[in-house]
């Protein structure tokens, strides 16, 4: 699949993203993790092949820095729709694992009319609630960053990442690019997007596919994923063996198969 490399610029940011520009196929929006980049999704393209496919490097990541000042998954979520609305596309399923996940449901909750489905790889549910344990938790990870020599952190977020040595080696690649600085803005955004009292009332109604790598070990990703389906049960679950954090990439073939599933059996 050939991608081609387009830009987004307001007065505020420039975004890179790379899309096989051909609107008069259904459009799916690819949103990497916390970070990674639009690369994480390799794996995927040629399942995507009857699809107009746009993969970003989000505000702060890859290839979309520097940035100035922090930024929050609204904000995020906010450059995705600038992006579709200056391509004209307003019908979209959206693609998106941890970080990517998260901001996939609050462009749900700011502009659901575009959003015709969401695939959600180790990501956190953003309406519900969190136990006080959590956010306390979250919090001090960020101070535990913010002292943690960088690269004795790169190397330990990697590790964390996946199970695969390659996949591994992709995601020190990927945040090796980005200071310390840059990656707590990208951290704050994160954990400033979940809460103790969720968002009241939020669901989602268009076709949703949650999984999660079944050697993920990241907070409490597992446990909120299955709170999700709970909380919206026509969703679809899946655990996807052998594969942690980065599952799409970690196994690919598996992913593969439960998205070439989900796009046939809802699309």
């Amino acid at each position: 699949m050939n991608l081609l490399k387009k830009e987004y610029k307001n007065t505020s940011v420039s975004i890179k993203y790379w899309t096989t520009d051909n609107i008069t196929l259904p459009t799916i929006f690819l949103l990497h993790g916390a970070a990674m980049d639009h690369e994480m999704f390799n794996e995927q393209l040629e399942v995507l092949s009857n699809y107009n496919v746009i993969a970003w490097d989000a505000r702060g990541h890859g290839e979309s820095r520097p940035v100035k000042g922090e930024f929050t998954i609204n904000d995020l979520a906010r450059d995705a729709i600038a992006i579709l609305d200056s391509l004209a596309i307003d019908d979209v399923l959206f693609i998106g694992q941890s970080e990517g996940g998260m901001i996939a449901q609050e462009i749900y909750r700011v502009k659901p009319a575009i959003v015709k489905g969401i695939i959600t790889i180790g990501a956190s549910p953003i309406m519900l609630p969190y136990s006080k344990m959590d956010i306390w938790l979250l919090n001090f990870s960020t101070s535990i960053i913010k002292v943690w020599p960088h690269t004795n952190f790169m190397n330990a977020l990697a590790k964390k990442t996946a199970v695969k040595k390659s996949v591994q080696q992709y995601a020190l690649k990927t945040v090796g690019k980005i200071s310390k600085k840059d990656f707590l803005n990208v951290w704050s955004g994160v954990t400033s997007s979940i809460s103790v009292s969720g968002i009241k009332d939020m669901h989602i109604s268009v076709p949703l596919l949650i999984t999660y790598g079944a050697k993920d070990t990241t907070g409490t990703v597992k446990k909120n994923n299955i709170r999700w389906k709970e909380y919206e049960p026509n969703a679809e679950l899946a655990e996807i063996p052998d594969a942690g954090h980065n599952a799409n990439q970690d196994n690919p073939i598996f992913f593969n198969e439960l998205l070439n599933k989900f796009l046939r059996d809802k699309f």
